[in-house]
């Protein structure tokens, strides 16, 4: 129901990170991966998608997530870092935006 702006939201991440998609989802623990598909999974969160639609649509692009607890992990260690680090309160209000 909400893909289009799961997409859009991927596409926000992948500009502002000035990465590639193939970055985003490498299946290695490569940091800024991580952190862009924590991104992902935490403003996905916020627009109102639950763990399940939003593995949903990972598998729908073709990145399993296998454990709910992957994206819960995300979506509560970008909640940590946003109590610590007020630039990242700035950059997820950007990010979020979403143009139709």
């Amino acid at each position: 129901m909400k893909y289009k702006i799961f997409k859009k939201i991927i596409e926000n991440i992948l500009n502002h990170l000035e990465i590639e998609y193939a970055e985003m989802f490498d299946e290695s623990k490569n940091p800024v991966g991580v952190r862009a598909r924590q991104l992902l999974y935490y403003l996905c969160n916020k627009r109102g998608m639950g763990v399940v639609e939003i593995q949903g649509y990972m598998n729908k692009e073709g990145h399993a997530v296998n454990s709910h607890s992957t994206i819960v992990y995300g979506i509560d260690h970008i909640k940590k870092a946003l109590s610590e680090d007020s630039d990242l309160n700035i950059i997820t209000l950007q990010l979020q935006e979403i143009e139709d």
